[in-house]
């Protein structure tokens, strides 16, 4: 499955389902296509995102150290069991939470 990236200032990125070491490839590629671009956050849209190993937290990374430093990173709607795992990393600590209403 491929990842929807809506470029522009705020880039949005719909994740579903499981991102984990066979599709944390494909996101990071998908992500890849922004560097250069002058984005200021992005919005990872995790309503339907039950799972994430660290190939995904890796691929959440990647976006914050080789898009833009300075760029924000938002995780909305994430599950508990997702947030959990996101804080158990220590990740949380640089993304913000939201949800979308």
């Amino acid at each position: 499955m491929e990842f929807p990236v809506k470029e522009g200032n705020v880039t949005h990125v719909t994740l579903a389902g499981k991102l984990d070491f066979a599709r944390a490839p494909i996101l990071m590629e998908a992500l890849s296509k922004l560097k250069g671009n002058d984005i200021s956050s992005i919005i990872f849209g995790c309503g339907d995102l039950t799972y994430i190993s660290s190939s995904g937290i890796r691929a959440i990374i990647f976006a914050q150290q080789k898009i833009a430093p300075n760029m924000k990173i938002v995780m909305e709607d994430v599950n508990e069991d997702v947030t959990e795992v996101l804080e158990m990393c220590g990740i949380a600590d640089f993304i913000e939470f939201t949800t979308s209403q």
